[in-house]
């Protein structure tokens, strides 16, 4: 099983670079944590390379997962083929955070330890973790 991580880091000037990481234990889910709570990086991507393809002509994923730290919390949403985009019911003290690729609500941030833990299940799965609850994007609008 393995995640392809990818996401940008911005740098003091302004620029920014591309960062990936194959995630393929709890390891290195740890070291992904730790890489996306920098201030300096973006939201990133996590592409489950077990899944099928939605669309094998066009290499189009069944699948959209995106993930961040701020602030002591894991956000992270999660949509498939089958599914729609949803957050986890987290701590009601996660304030929410924005980005281009995705925003998460307030009160969808889990604890990082517990982050770590759904993204695991995630890993080991190539499903949506089943150990939390999930409200949809328009839960509380």
């Amino acid at each position: 099983m393995t995640i392809d991580a990818r996401w940008a880091v911005f740098t003091e000037d302004g620029a920014e670079r591309g960062a990936n990481l194959l995630v393929k234990d709890r390891d290195q889910v740890r070291e992904l944590v730790k890489l996306l709570a920098d201030e300096a990086a973006d939201v990133a991507r996590l592409i489950h390379r077990d899944r099928p393809l939605w669309d094998t002509e066009r290499g189009f994923f069944d699948h959209d997962v995106y993930a961040t730290v701020r602030d002591g919390f894991g956000y992270l949403s999660y949509q498939d083929a089958n599914r729609d985009k949803a957050y986890p019911e987290g701590d009601p003290a996660s304030e929410g955070c924005e980005f281009d690729d995705d925003d998460f609500p307030p009160g969808s941030g889990l604890p990082v330890e517990r982050f770590v833990e759904v993204l695991v299940e995630f890993l080991t799965s190539a499903d949506r973790p089943a150990s939390v609850t999930w409200r949809d994007e328009t839960a509380g609008e």
